[in-house]
């Protein structure tokens, strides 16, 4: 097992979903099933995918001093996240996503809340790592601390990785200071200027962003599984089928995957592989973080998948 530390910068959240057969039109009250309160935000999210993986994970990010934030502190704790780096502020709320459910579909309503004041001195006091350990953010927290947490990574020579999510334009000299970018299509085509269907656009995609300082890149494409490129080589994963529940953190899943197998350097090819299987594992539950998948549960999987 790799002594490997990861750092993690990003958004907490509580995430209240409900289902419904479809969307409700405008004015229009109507029922709905299916309620569950679950812990979110792509921050935890990740950081719970890496952690429930056996690596050492320190979350840095913030609640409110509500019944929402102490219940996510502890549910970190549960989940093996080491959450000295979680500042809990007297005044604003815990970041709300309310979630809607229609045919396996989501739509998300996000109010950011703490996750708004998170702060420079926090990153200093908490993002301690060197040559061996490695930096995870994505844009749920303002993209100045994530600018400014990527730098100071870098300078204690760490592993960076971003998951620009929600995709914003942002300025080029953040780029030069992240080492592996992971984005879906939509986030892709945001950021590139193409929507990626296949290998060649993923590599057309790539291509601009290296110019911008990346190393490398991964993109998901869902049914169409992922592709990874550096400038040396490009990597295909097929996607794993399964019947889908619930697709909220499947990403986070795939993402928090992909940095255990760094963590453990596995070849990438393997890795890809894990972080697919993680993302479909995923889908197979309801909420985000109590549907990342344990190293048990992704061997039993990906042997299961093997053999038929």
């Amino acid at each position: 097992m790799s002594k490997s530390k990861v750092f993690v910068l990003g958004s907490i959240n509580t995430d209240l979903m409900i289902s419904a057969d479809r969307l409700p039109h405008q004015g229009e009250t109507m029922n709905g099933h299916g309620f569950v309160q679950t812990l979110g935000g792509k921050g935890g999210n990740q950081a719970v995918a890496v952690s429930r993986l056996g690596t050492s994970t320190h979350l840095i990010g913030n609640v409110g001093n509500d019944s929402f934030g102490n219940h996510a502190i502890s549910e970190m704790n549960r989940y093996g996240v080491h959450v000295a780096g979680i500042h809990v502020n007297d005044e604003v709320p815990t970041g709300t996503a309310v979630i809607i459910r229609v045919d396996n579909d989501n739509r998300i309503i996000l109010d950011a809340g703490a996750n708004e004041v998170v702060t420079s001195s926090q990153i200093d006091k908490y993002v301690k790592g060197g040559t061996d350990d490695y930096f995870l953010a994505q844009f749920e927290v303002p993209l100045e601390h994530v600018a400014y947490g990527l730098e100071i990574s870098k300078k204690q020579g760490m592993t960076t990785i971003v998951n620009p999510a929600p995709a914003v334009a942002v300025a080029d000299a953040i780029y030069q200071n992240i080492d592996y970018l992971v984005l879906n299509q939509t986030e892709t085509e945001i950021l590139a200027g193409i929507f990626p269907n296949n290998v060649r656009d993923v590599e057309q995609a790539a291509a601009i962003f290296f110019e911008k300082g990346v190393h490398a890149v991964v993109v998901t494409m869902g049914s169409e599984g992922s592709v990874y490129c550096d400038q040396q080589k490009t990597v295909e994963a097929a996607p794993f089928k399964v019947e889908v529940v619930d697709t909220t953190g499947a990403g986070d899943a795939f993402i928090g995957t992909m940095l255990y197998g760094l963590t453990q350097n596995i070849e990438i090819e393997r890795t890809l592989k894990l972080a697919s299987a993680a993302g479909a594992l995923a889908c197979t539950k309801v909420g985000a973080q109590a549907s990342m998948p344990r190293l048990s549960d992704l061997e039993a999987f990906m042997k299961a998948q093997e053999e038929e």
